[in-house]
């Protein structure tokens, strides 16, 4: 008679292969092709890999991300505080990912890097979150953005994989909360 607990194993089997990164995957080329009715042949013409779909496709929507937040950002008031700006990046950036769940997940929940091109609308949205920073953190923006991109993500991470939780106020007042205090952080360290 064994000792084995093969139902031990095989959860511990799983959950070492969930230690990875799981890819997130794009649609298939030939799905592409059904949807826009046209022969798999055609979509080789112009995709001639998955991966050159994939790269057009983080183009696509990292643009499109992109432009979502500048729109938020200049329909600002002119004389409005950067903080207003943060949160209205922050707003735009939250209500983009919970909008766009798939998508979102493409670009910041797998292994593919962002991508290097620039949204025709302005600077790379990293580049446009530090330069909101630098006005209410101007010793170290860059990493401050990066706690303020870590926070927007985890909101809409959590509320994207997680729809059912009492999560006590909207996604916006929740991407505000954050931008106030991390604000209030900068300045009293």
């Amino acid at each position: 008679m064994s000792t084995r607990n093969l139902r031990a194993e095989l959860i511990a089997a799983a959950v070492a292969k969930l230690a990875e990164p799981q890819a997130v995957a794009v649609p298939s080329l030939r799905s592409i092709a059904r949807d826009c009715r046209v022969a798999p042949s055609a979509v080789y013409w112009h995709f001639p890999s998955e991966a050159d779909l994939r790269s057009a496709i983080l183009d696509a929507v990292y643009t499109d991300l992109v432009e979502h937040v500048e729109q938020a950002i200049a329909a600002t008031p002119e004389r409005a505080e950067p903080v207003d700006r943060l949160v209205a990046a922050g707003q735009a950036y939250v209500r983009w990912g919970l909008a766009h769940p798939g998508a979102y997940q493409l670009l910041f929940e797998s292994g593919d890097p962002v991508p290097e091109t620039r949204a025709p609308t302005g600077p790379r949205l990293q580049d446009r979150i530090v330069g909101l920073v630098a006005a209410a953190d101007p010793e170290t923006p860059f990493s401050s953005a990066l706690l303020l991109w870590s926070a927007y993500h985890g909101l809409v991470s959590l509320r994207l994989h997680k729809p059912h939780w009492d999560w006590g106020s909207t996604a916006d007042e929740a991407a505000a909360r954050v931008v106030t205090a991390m604000v209030a952080s900068f300045a009293n360290p």
